[in-house]
Order: C-alpha cells, then sequence, then structure tokens
C-alpha cells in the first residue's frame, strides 16, 4: 500500500464511526473551552480589593502642643473614610481581635495610644518614634497578603507624610525664637571675634618663639645621636675584647704555673748536674791515670817487640847465642811479669776506676737525659752536624740507643723533662748551634765514642792478653802495634774526658745561671699573672661602666628625639592654630554677619500650609508603564494557551490511535508517514481554533494576527510530536509521562514567577523545557511586541520537533518489524490450522 493510499485509509477510519468524529470534536473543543473559561474575564486582581475586610483600631489619645490639640490617629480615620484602597472596618480593639479569631479580617491595624506624643518628640534629646501596630492573617491567602502588605506601606507614608507637617509647623512655630537666639547669637559672635584676635596676636609670639628655638633643638637631637653611636662604638670595642682579655689573664696564669715548675725542675735536678760534673771529672782523671800507666810502660813494650824482632832474627844464631836466648827469656819474663805487675797494679786499677767513673758518668748522662726529656730529639738532630770523625756514627747511634732505651724504662721522667723542655724556652736557645753547651755537648758525643771504642779495645786486649799468654812470643808485634793503638785512643779518650769534664762544669754553670733565670721568669710572670687579673677585673668593670653609659645615651638621645619630634609637633600645631586662628578670626566676622541676616531672614518667614506640605512630602513619582497588559487575563493568555495546546494534544490520543494502524502499511515510514499526517490535521485545526477565538470573540490585543495563528500551529505541532514519541513508546505509561512533563514545567517556564527569580538549578533547568519558548513566543507577539524573537523560540520549538519526529521514526519502524512478524506468524497459524 501506498503512503498516500495509507493517509486516506486513516481519514476514512476517521469519519467511519459518528461516535469516533463525535469524540474528536468534543476532544478538539476541550482546549477551545479552557481557553474561554480562562481568558474571558476582563476584570483583574486589584479590581474589588474594596471588599478585602481590614479591622481599623484607633487608639490614639492626642497631644497637646503650645496650647493646641493634635491627634494623628483621629487624621488617619478621617482620610481612610474616603479611602476604597481596602475594605475598611473602623472597630474597637475587642471587636478587631475577636474577627481576626473568627478569620473574618485579612488583617488588622492599630494606631497605638502614644502615638500623637512620640510624635512631638522629634527635637526632644531622646526622640520616640511612632509606632503603627498591625497583624495580619496571611494563612487565608498568599495574594491578600501581598495586597495589605502594599496597604500597610501606604498608610505608613501617609503617617510619616502626617507627622512631617506637624514637625515642619512646629519648627516654624519656634523660628520666632530662633530670630530672637540669632540676635543673641549676633552679640556672642562679635565677642568670639575680639576673643579670637588677641588668641591670634599671642600664637603668632608664640610661633615665632617655636620656629627660632628649632635649630638649637635640631642640633640637641644631632649631638644626642652622636654620642649615642660614641658610646655604642665604645662598648661593643670592649665587649668584643672581653674574650681577648680573658684568655690573655688565663695564659699568665698558664705562664706563671709553666714556670714554676721550670724553675721546681730546675732545683730539683741541681744536684744530678752536680754528680754529672764530679763524675765527668773523675772519669777524665782515670783516663789521664791511664794514659800515664801507658807511656811508663810503652818502652817495655818496645823492648818486647825488639826481643821478639831479636828473637826472630837470632833463630840462626840459636846455637851460639842460647845464654843470650835464655838472659832474652828471663829479661821477657821478668818484662812480662812487670807487665802484668803493671797491669794488676795501675791498669787494672786505672781501668776499674775508669769504668767506675764511666758509669758514674753514664748514670749522670742517664739521669740528666731522664731528666731533660727532649735531649733526645737534640741529640738526633746533632747527628746531622759533624760526620768528619771516623768514630762519630757508631758513638752517636750507640748514645742514641742508649737514650732511647733510657727514656722507654724510664717514661715518668721523660714526661717530667718533657714538661721541662715545654717550660725552658730559654734553656732550647742556649742548646743552639756555636754555642757553648752544644760544643761540649759534641766534644762529650766524640769522647764517649772513644771511650766506648777503647774500652771494647780494651776489654778486647785484656781478653786477648789473658786468652793469648802462650801466643806472647808469636803475638809481641801484635801487642807493640795495640799498644800504641791504645795509647793513641787514651789520649784521645783523655782528651774527650777532659772536654766532657769542662762541658759539664760549662753545664753546671749554665744550670745554676738557668735556674736563677727561671726564678726570675716565674717572679715575672707572677707579676705579670697579677697584673692580667688586675686588668681582666677593671677591663669588666669598664664594660659594665661603657653600657651604662651607652643605655644613659641611648635615653638621652631618645629623648632628645622625642624632644625634637614634640618641638616639631609642637611648632605644626602652634602654626595650625595659628592659621585656625585666623580663620576664627575672619569666621567670627562672617558669623556676625550672617547671623545678623538671619535675624532678618528669620523674622520675615511666614510659612503656609503649601510650605508645610512641600516639607513633608518634597518628591512627587512622575513616571509612565511601558508594555502594560489591556486585562489581567492578558498576562496569563501565554500560560493559558501553551497550557490548552499541550493537554488537547494529550487527551485526543484517548479518542484516536497514536500506535494502532487501520491496516498494516508496506513499510514503517508510510505507517508514521500515515499517523503523523491525519494527527497534524487535528493538531492545526485545534490551534487555528483556540487562535481564531481568541481573536475574534475574547478580541485578544496582539501585535500580529497572522504571527499568532502560525506560532499556535508550530507550538502545536511540537507538543504534537513529543505526545506521539511517548504513547507510541510506552502506551500508557507515555500518557503519564507526558502528564507528568507539563506538571513540571508548570512552575519553571516562567509562568507563576519570572524565570530570573527561580533557584539557579530551575533557572538552568528552564532553558531544556519547550514551555519556555512557548510562553516567551507568545508573550512577545501579545504584549511585547519583539518578532524578532517570536522566530527565535520557533526555531528551537523546530529542533524539538525535528528530535521527536526522528525519535518518533525510530519506534515505528522497530513497531513495524515486529507487527509484521506478528502478521506473518499469525497467517502461517491459520494455514496450517486450514
Amino acid at each position: 500500500m501506498k503512503t498516500s493510499q495509507y493517509i486516506l485509509s486513516e481519514m476514512k477510519w476517521l469519519f467511519s464511526k459518528k461516535s469516533l468524529l463525535l469524540s474528536v470534536l468534543v476532544v478538539i473543543l476541550v482546549p477551545l473551552v479552557y481557553a474561554a473559561i480562562m481568558l474571558s474575564p476582563k476584570w483583574g486582581p486589584y479590581d474589588n480589593l474594596d471588599n478585602l475586610p481590614v479591622a481599623v483600631v484607633n487608639n490614639d489619645e492626642g497631644a497637646v502642643k503650645d496650647g493646641e490639640k493634635i491627634n494623628v490617629g483621629d487624621e488617619l480615620i478621617e482620610n481612610l473614610q474616603g479611602n476604597k484602597e481596602l475594605g475598611w472596618d473602623f472597630v474597637t480593639t475587642e471587636e478587631a481581635q475577636r474577627g481576626m479569631e473568627r478569620m473574618e479580617y485579612y488583617m488588622m491595624i492599630e494606631v497605638p495610644p502614644n502615638f500623637s506624643e512620640n510624635a512631638l518628640t522629634v527635637l526632644d534629646d531622646e526622640p520616640q518614634r511612632p509606632e503603627l501596630k498591625f497583624t495580619q492573617n496571611e494563612g487565608l491567602h498568599f495574594m491578600a497578603a501581598q495586597v495589605t502588605d502594599s496597604a500597610v506601606e501606604s498608610l505608613k507614608n501617609q503617617l510619616s507624610t502626617q507627622v512631617t507637617e506637624t514637625y515642619v509647623a512646629n519648627v516654624f512655630s519656634q523660628l520666632g525664637d530662633v530670630a530672637d537666639g540669632f540676635s543673641e547669637a549676633h552679640d556672642g559672635s562679635e565677642q568670639i571675634n575680639d576673643g579670637a584676635e588677641q588668641l591670634k596676636d599671642g600664637s603668632d609670639e608664640i610661633l615665632t618663639s617655636l620656629t627660632d628655638k628649632s635649630a638649637d633643638i635640631s642640633r640637641l637631637a644631632d649631638g644626642a645621636e652622636e654620642l649615642n653611636a660614641g658610646a655604642s662604638e665604645l662598648k661593643n670595642s670592649l665587649v668584643v675584647k672581653q674574650p681577648d682579655i680573658s684568655k690573655l689573664a688565663n695564659g699568665a696564669l698558664e705562664l706563671n704555673a709553666g714556670t714554676g715548675e721550670l724553675l721546681s725542675n730546675l732545683q730539683h735536678k741541681s744536684e744530678d748536674i752536680s754528680k754529672l760534673a764530679d763524675g765527668a771529672k773523675e772519669v777524665n782523671d782515670g783516663t789521664g791515670l791511664l794514659l800515664s800507666t801507658l807511656n811508663e810502660k810503652s818502652s817495655d813494650i818496645t823492648k818486647l817487640s825488639d826481643g821478639a824482632v831479636e828473637l826472630e832474627s837470632g833463630a840462626k844464631e840459636l846455637q851460639a847465642g842460647a845464654e843470650q836466648l835464655l838472659d832474652g827469656a828471663k829479661t821477657a819474663k821478668d818484662g812480662s811479669a812487670q807487665l802484668k805487675e803493671g797491669l794488676d797494679q795501675q791498669l787494672v786499677p786505672g781501668s776499674a776506676e775508669l769504668a767506675a767513673g764511666v758509669l758514674q758518668a753514664q748514670e749522670g748522662v742517664h739521669e740528666t737525659i731522664e731528666s731533660m726529656g727532649t735531649l733526645y730529639e737534640s741529640l738526633e738532630f746533632l747527628s746531622t752536624l759533624d760526620k768528619e770523625h771516623p768514630m762519630y756514627d757508631g758513638i752517636l747511634e750507640t748514645v742514641l740507643e742508649q737514650l732511647k732505651a733510657s727514656l722507654d724504662e724510664a717514661p715518668q721522667k721523660k714526661s717530667d723533662f718533657e714538661r721541662l723542655v715545654e717550660g725552658a724556652n730559654q734553656l732550647r736557645d742556649g742548646l743552639k748551634e756555636g754555642s757553648d753547651f752544644n760544643n761540649g755537648l759534641a766534644s762529650l758525643n766524640s769522647g764517649l765514642a772513644e771511650l766506648v771504642e777503647g774500652q771494647e779495645q780494651l776489654t778486647a786486649g785484656t781478653d786477648d792478653l789473658v786468652d793469648g799468654a802462650e801466643q806472647i812470643a808469636d803475638g809481641n808485634k801484635t801487642v807493640k802495634a795495640g799498644w800504641n793503638e791504645l795509647e793513641e785512643n787514651v789520649a784521645i779518650l783523655h782528651d774527650g774526658t777532659t772536654q766532657i769534664a769542662d762541658g759539664n762544669q760549662t753545664v753546671e754553670s749554665g744550670w745554676q745561671e738557668l735556674t736563677a733565670g727561671a726564678t726570675q721568669l716565674h717572679d715575672g710572670s707572677t707579676q705579670i699573672s697579677d697584673g692580667n687579673q688586675t686588668v681582666e677585673s677593671g677591663w669588666q668593670e669598664l664594660t659594665a661602666g661603657a653600657t651604662q653609659l651607652h643605655d644613659g645615651s641611648t635615653q638621652i638621645a631618645d629623648g632628645n628625639q622625642t624632644v625634637e619630634e614634640g618641638w616639631t609637633a609642637l611648632t605644626d600645631g602652634v602654626t595650625q592654630v595659628d592659621g585656625g586662628l585666623g580663620e576664627l578670626l575672619s569666621g567670627s566676622g562672617e558669623l556676625a554677619a550672617g547671623l545678623l541676616d538671619g535675624v532678618g531672614q528669620t523674622s520675615s518667614l511666614n510659612p503656609t500650609d503649601a510650605n508645610k506640605t512641600m516639607f513633608a512630602a518634597p518628591v512627587v513619582l512622575d513616571g509612565e508603564v511601558i508594555n502594560s497588559f489591556p486585562f489581567y487575563r492578558d498576562s496569563n493568555a501565554p500560560y493559558i494557551l501553551t497550557l490548552a495546546l499541550f493537554v488537547g494534544v494529550l487527551a485526543m490520543s484517548f479518542v484516536v490511535s497514536y500506535r494502532k494502524p487501520t491496516v498494516l502499511p508496506a513499510t514503517g515510514i508510510t505507517w508514521f508517514t500515515g499517523k503523523v499526517t491525519k494527527l497534524s490535521i487535528l493538531a492545526i485545526a485545534q490551534a487555528i481554533l483556540i487562535a481564531l477565538f481568541s481573536l475574534f470573540i475574547l478580541k485578544i490585543e496582539v501585535e500580529s494576527s497572522i504571527s499568532f495563528i502560525v506560532f499556535s500551529i508550530w507550538v502545536s505541532l511540537t507538543f504534537l510530536m513529543i505526545v506521539l514519541f511517548l504513547i507510541a513508546l510506552a502506551g500508557n505509561i507515555g500518557r503519564f509521562i507526558a502528564l507528568a512533563f507539563v506538571v513540571l514545567q508548570l512552575s519553571t517556564t516562567g509562568s507563576d514567577l519570572p524565570i530570573h527569580m527561580l533557584p539557579e538549578g530551575l533557572r538552568k533547568l528552564s532553558a531544556f523545557l519547550p514551555f519556555t519558548y512557548s510562553l516567551d513566543g507568545y508573550n512577545n507577539i501579545i504584549t511585547l511586541g519583539s518578532m524578532s524573537k517570536v522566530w527565535t523560540n520557533a526555531s528551537v520549538l523546530f529542533i524539538y520537533f525535528a528530535v521527536f519526529a526522528l525519535l518518533t521514526l525510530f519506534v515505528f519502524l522497530i513497531r513495524y518489524r515486529t507487527e509484521k512478524e506478528r502478521k506473518e506468524y499469525s497467517e502461517e497459524i491459520g494455514e496450517n490450522i486450514g
């Protein structure tokens, strides 16, 4: 079936049944009747306000002003009796309260007893504002409450005007007294002028004195600042140097303690130095005795050596010289006995004495080393000075080893000597290269080396002598050579011991001088320590005094700064006073002249009732209202027309099928087109009827009749597409959703309140509701006259129409597929049954 044929079948089905056609006509007339009822009245809500009962109670007892009776409440009642703004009912307090309890009055207004009395207190010290009391029964009707609010505000303004007129009358009645006051004020102002002139002369003299002394005050403040800066610098310097003074005092105490310890050590070791000198002298005596003994026996050794030579050379003459050999043997025997005797009697005791002296010297040296501590480091340094002597290195190394061993065995004396060395700075200077002590110590070193070597050789020689007694004959030459070498070494040893003895004597003398110097050093350090303690105490007192001086100078500086600032402020203040007195002088003259003029002007005032009215109500409103509604119905027409069109489309769905086809068409698009065409004809008819009835029967005035009819048709079609989609999709549930959609838009699209007065969430929601654009379009056509906004609203409604048309087409396509499958299934079952 073609689309046109399907549309004709839908229309035929509509007109095929009279009852259906009658139902359609009734449904089309439903929105028309609704619009006729709501838009027919031409009265407004403010046309019958005089029927709104309001109780008025006047309890004002009035007041007396200058012998004249005043009663503002009576004047109010008199004015309200000719006022038809509300239904005024003048009753007593009891009647009004009873009427409010019986819900007979929408509001009760009471003028209290002291109203007029309070109105006259405007010029009192504590004025009392008159109060107009009212009780409003808002629950009877919200709109009536809004009207009575306006009435109360109007009464307030009216009473305010009456009270103001009373104020003005009182003020003008007192202008005579004001004139007398102006006269007295004029006399007083002349006296003020004379006094101001005298004050001006005095302020000029004060200002001159202040200005002349300003430079001195500035110099005083600057000097106090410099004094404060100097005192601060002195205080800071003393505070900064305080730790150094304390260190100096502490260092002096430590120096005194060190010199005391140095002196004590020097005095304690003085006996050791004397023993060292005595032992060195004994060593020197022993080496001298040994040397003389060797010299005395040198001839015997020579003879022995010569005899051995002769013995060796006379071997060939053995035969001939046997007696000589015997004599020579006896002589050799005697010589050996004498040699033995000499060794026993002289060499051995001398060597024993030498050993004892050396041991004593060694002990003294060890004690000296143990008491001196750091001599070991000095000897190490001396080992690099002179290495020319062949035996110097061995002796020096031996001495260093013995010194090191002694230092290791006696750590306490080593530490004592180290403390002695720390305090003996002068002794260190005496041990430098080139000093007598250093030269003597070098000689002592050399002599000790030779002594050790000679002692080793002597020990070896004595051992050889004891062991080689049987080899005398063969060793005579060796003995001779060794004897000569021993003699030379003992001579060297004797020279060394002599130098040691001399050096120790010098050490003893130097030690005594060192002790005396240390004593003087200790006495001087004691004096330095005591003086530094005194300096420290004085420095602290000086710092405390400087702090006090700084605090005092700070106070002086601050005080002088305050004086300078105060002087400047005083000068500025006197300058301002002087200027003010000048202005006062000129102003008092002007005041006197003005008061004199005021006497004449106030005496000539004679206000009329028109003047009093002008004072009480000086402003008159003069305005105009544009785009006004001819009748109250015109303000509700957009809302009534919109709601009538939507309800008409929805009601039509109860008598005309929005879902079922008359016959199943060939396609879903044909089904959709047929339904939309049939329903659109009915929706357009509905819109035209309402628009024509509003224009020609109700005579609603619009900017453009054609635009009004066209816009109504378009609104109806848009609502049709929305309702068709909901019913085609969900049937009765869709109808319920459509009804809920209407209710949602009643208060959110500008019908009751302007959209701008809605909460923010509802304002945003209204932008997505079609009623918003329908109401705005009708409002512009009927009242505002902006046709451009009409077409803007029509464009937005077209978007709604297009969106819901596509959605409805999609629903019909799906339903067509379902209906077709169902029909095919039914036909298949019928064939099977047949």
